[in-house]
């Protein structure tokens, strides 16, 4: 897989708020908005986030089924009022995006399969 772009992870779906990707190391490849839409945090908050929360929060997930008897962790979604961000380990890193919270849920299913194609 190639190096994804903010454009590759918008093109997924236009309800599509914020995309980002960080390096397991925490590098921050890429933190965007998506054009046109305001964002509801600063920028340096997003980053800072990325640099090690989904490091965390898919580490913890992973601990709920260390033998994988649940099968292979796809994601964790984390909501809030206005806004839910799906995290992903992708290879070498992490991918991020978020969805307003009255669609989150019809869209990261409708996202599911074009996310692990992506992934492939």
């Amino acid at each position: 897989m190639g190096l994804l772009t903010p454009e590759d992870v918008f093109s997924l779906h236009p309800k599509i708020r914020w995309a980002a990707l960080a390096l397991e190391s925490g590098m921050v490849v890429f933190c965007q908005m998506r054009q046109g839409v305001q964002s509801l945090t600063p920028d340096d908050e997003d980053r800072a986030f990325m640099q090690m929360g989904p490091l965390f929060m898919t580490g913890i997930a992973l601990r709920l089924t260390p033998e994988h008897r649940a099968g292979k962790l796809e994601y964790v979604i984390s909501c809030f009022e206005k806004d839910c961000v799906l995290m992903t380990k992708v290879p070498d890193g992490f991918l991020a995006l978020s969805v307003a919270t009255p669609d989150a849920f019809l869209v990261f299913n409708e996202l599911r399969p074009k996310i692990l194609n992506l992934l492939a």
